[in-house]
C-alpha cells in the first residue's frame, strides 16, 4: 500500500503540502517510478498538471535519495536500503476549475490526479490518504473513510491509483445537505458565500436523480453520491467522478428561499446536474473500449464522444421535463437553443461529429476566435442526432423502443461489465437486440456534414420547426425575439462603453466582408460612437445594403473600413406543438391532454 498525506503548507500562497510513503520490498528492485498525469477523464485536454510541483524531495532514514526527471510528468528513486521511501514536495493551487486544485485561507478543492504522484508499479494496490486537520474547516468527498468523523478530516482509502484519483476532494466552511434517492445516499455540498435555498434544491434534485435511476431500471453504479459545488460569482462547469460530481456556478443559478419560479439560471444549475449524474452510467461504466483503462501520460482518442457527452446532453434537459421541473414549452425552447448552437456558423459544414469528437484534444477543448468556422460540438450536435434516435426508435417501434430503454440494455450489456463500446456497437447493438436498422442514420449523421432530419422527424410527433430573426448577432436561440434586429454585423461580440470587442467573425458574413477580425474594437459606425448603448439603435434604424463606415482598434492601430449591412437571416428556431395527440409518450402535457405513459426503462415498465 502507498501512503499519501496532504495538509495545507501556505494557504495564502496556495500551496498544499503532500507525503508519500512507499514501502520497499526489495532494494534491489528496479528503479521506483513517480509519475503524476497528464489529463484527467472527462477533460479531454493534455494539462500537463506535474508543473505545479515544487521542491521535489526523496530520503530514506536520514540518508537523503537522488530524484531524476525522466521527462516533464515523471521522477526516478532508486532505493538505496530496505527502509521505507518518503517523498515529500508541494503543489501550487490557484486553478479556479473543476479539473485541477484550489487553495486560499477560505476554502480549497483538489483532485489527486492534481495532487498526488503515482507509484509504479504499486499503482494496482490500494492508496490510502490522510487528510490533516486544518482550523476548523471541513470536509467532503465521495472516497471512503476508514478513519475520523463524517465531514472531517481523517484518513480515506481507495482500492488502487485510477480510483483514487477520481475521488476530488472539497474543504472549508461547508454547507451540507443529505438526501436519499431510492434509498441511496446522497449529500447536496457547498463551498464560497451563496443565498441557496439548500433543501428545495436537494427536493429538486432527488426528482431528477429518480428519473436517472429509474431510466436504469433501478440498478446504479455507486452506492453513494456526492454533489461537490463550489460557488463564486461567475463560474460555470461540471465534472463527472465514480459517485461524485465536481460542479462550479455562479451565486445566481442556485435558488434562494424568496424565489418560487425555475428561471433560467437555476433551470441551466440542474441541467448541470442531470447532465454529470448521467454521466455516472454513461461514460463512467459504460465506455469506449479505447479507454479501458485510461493511459493518463499522453491523449487517448475516439471517435465516440458524440455519443457519451451528445447522448448526455440530450437526457441532461430530457430528464428534467420528466421530473416535472420544466414545461414541455420551455424544453423545446432548449431544444431550439441547441439546434441554433449547432447552426450558426459553418463550422458545421467543415467538421463532421466524429472528426470533432477525436480532435476534442485540440480543436474542441482548444478553442479559439475562429471555431464556429471551423468545427461543431460533439456535445450539442450530438444531443441533436441523440434526439433523431430516439425519435426514430420510437416510430421504428410503435414507440415500444426508446433511447431511453436503449441506454439501459446498452449499460447491461456493456457497461455494468465494464465490457466498453466499439465505434459502431449502437448501430450492431440496436440491430441485433430490436431488429431496427438504424445504419443508414448514423453513416450520415456520424461520418458526413449533411444536415440531420430534425424537421421531417419532429413534424411525426406534431412539432414544427419554425426559423425566426435574433435580437441581434449575441442573442439567438430558441425563442422569438421582441424586436429582431433588421441587419446583422455577421459577428459576436461584447458591447462595453469604450466600444463593440469582437469575439467570433462568421465567414462571408458583413464584417468579414469589410475587413473585420475577431479581437478588434469597433468604436464608431457611420461616425458616432458605437458602444453598449447605441449598438441597439444603430442595428435597429439601419437597412440591408447601407454603406457605413466603421472605426475599430486592431491593437493599437485605428482602421476605416467600409461595411454593407446585410440582411438579418433567421439564427433562432423555435418549437412549436401543432398536434398534441402525436406526441405521444415522449413530451409531457397538461392533463387536458394527457400523453401516454412513458416507456423509460428495459422492461417498458413506468
Amino acid at each position: 500500500m502507498v501512503y499519501y498525506q496532504i495538509q495545507i503548507r501556505d494557504a495564502e500562497a496556495h500551496l498544499f503540502a503532500v507525503t508519500i510513503e512507499i514501502p520497499v520490498l526489495d532494494r534491489h528492485q528496479t528503479p521506483l517510478r513517480l509519475t503524476l498525469p497528464a489529463w484527467l477523464p472527462g477533460s479531454y485536454m493534455i494539462r500537463d498538471f506535474a508543473k505545479n510541483i515544487n521542491v521535489l524531495k526523496a530520503h530514506q532514514g536520514d540518508h537523503v535519495i537522488p530524484i531524476k526527471a525522466i521527462d516533464k510528468q515523471t521522477w526516478e528513486i532508486i532505493p538505496q536500503s530496505s527502509e521505507r521511501i518518503i517523498v515529500s514536495y508541494e503543489v501550487y493551487a490557484f486553478d479556479l476549475s473543476v479539473r485541477s486544485a484550489y487553495l486560499d485561507q477560505y476554502w480549497g478543492f483538489f483532485n489527486p490526479s492534481s495532487l498526488c504522484l503515482a507509484v509504479l508499479p504499486y499503482a494496482d494496490q490500494p492508496c490510502q490518504l490522510t487528510l490533516r486537520p486544518y482550523r476548523h474547516w471541513q470536509v467532503a468527498t465521495g472516497m471512503p473513510r476508514i478513519d475520523g468523523t463524517a465531514f472531517n478530516a481523517g484518513v480515506f482509502q481507495a482500492n488502487n491509483y485510477d480510483e483514487f484519483i477520481d475521488y476530488p476532494v472539497i474543504m472549508g466552511e461547508l454547507t451540507i445537505e443529505q438526501f436519499a434517492v431510492r434509498n441511496i445516499p446522497h449529500v447536496f455540498v457547498l463551498v464560497g458565500r451563496h443565498y441557496a435555498d439548500v433543501k428545495r434544491i436537494c427536493r429538486d434534485l432527488t426528482a431528477i436523480c429518480e428519473q436517472h435511476i429509474d431510466l436504469f431500471d433501478g440498478q446504479v453504479p455507486f452506492h453513494e453520491y456526492v454533489f461537490l459545488t463550489i460557488v463564486v460569482g461567475q463560474g460555470f462547469g461540471g465534472l463527472e467522478h465514480r459517485n461524485s460530481t465536481a460542479l462550479m456556478c455562479s451565486r445566481h443559478d442556485l435558488i434562494s428561499a424568496n424565489q418560487t419560479v425555475v428561471d433560467k439560471y437555476y433551470r441551466t444549475f440542474l441541467s448541470l446536474c442531470s447532465h454529470e449524474y448521467f454521466h455516472s452510467w454513461n461514460i463512467k461504466t459504460l465506455k469506449p473500449k479505447a479507454f479501458i483503462p485510461y493511459r493518463l501520460a499522453r491523449e487517448q482518442y475516439t471517435e465516440q464522444l458524440w455519443f457519451y457527452e451528445g447522448v448526455t446532453s440530450y437526457f441532461d434537459d430530457y430528464l428534467l421535463h420528466r421530473a416535472g421541473l420544466i414545461d414541455a414549452d420551455t424544453y423545446l425552447a432548449l431544444l431550439g437553443d441547441t439546434i441554433a448552437r449547432v447552426k450558426r456558423g459553418i463550422g458545421l459544414h467543415k467538421q463532421t461529429v466524429t472528426e470533432s469528437s477525436f480532435h476534442a484534444w485540440t480543436k474542441f477543448y482548444k478553442q479559439d476566435e475562429n471555431a464556429p468556422n471551423s468545427i461543431v460540438s460533439y456535445y450539442a450536435k450530438g444531443a441533436l442526432i441523440a434526439l433523431c434516435l430516439d425519435l426514430i426508435l420510437r416510430l421504428r417501434s410503435d414507440h415500444h423502443i426508446t433511447l431511453a430503454r436503449v441506454m439501459n440494455d446498452l449499460w447491461l450489456n456493456y457497461g455494468k461489465n465494464l465490457k466498453g463500446t466499439a465505434d459502431d456497437t449502437v448501430m450492431t447493438f440496436i440491430r441485433a437486440k430490436y431488429d431496427i436498422d438504424i445504419s443508414d442514420f448514423l453513416q450520415q449523421a456520424l461520418y458526413t456534414t449533411n444536415p440531420l432530419p430534425l424537421r421531417e422527424l419532429l413534424a411525426k410527433f406534431g412539432v414544427s420547426i419554425t426559423p425566426v430573426l435574433s435580437a441581434d448577432d449575441n442573442q439567438y436561440g430558441g425563442r422569438k425575439a421582441e424586436h429582431p434586429a433588421p441587419v446583422a454585423l455577421g459577428a459576436k461580440y461584447k458591447a462595453t462603453p469604450h466600444g463593440l470587442e469582437l469575439h467570433h467573425v462568421f465567414q462571408g458574413e458583413a464584417a468579414h466582408l469589410a475587413g473585420l477580425s475577431a479581437h478588434d474594437r469597433i468604436i464608431a459606425i457611420d461616425y458616432l460612437q458605437a458602444n453598449d448603448v447605441s449598438i441597439k439603435d444603430i442595428l435597429q434604424r439601419s437597412e440591408p445594403g447601407d454603406e457605413v463606415i466603421v472605426h475599430a482598434f486592431r491593437r493599437d492601430e485605428l482602421l476605416e473600413l467600409k461595411l454593407t449591412w446585410q440582411a438579418a437571416q433567421p439564427t433562432s428556431y423555435t418549437l412549436t406543438i401543432n398536434a398534441p395527440e402525436a406526441v405521444r409518450d415522449w413530451l409531457l402535457l397538461p392533463k387536458s391532454v394527457p400523453p401516454r405513459a412513458p416507456d423509460l426503462n428495459a422492461n417498458g415498465a413506468n
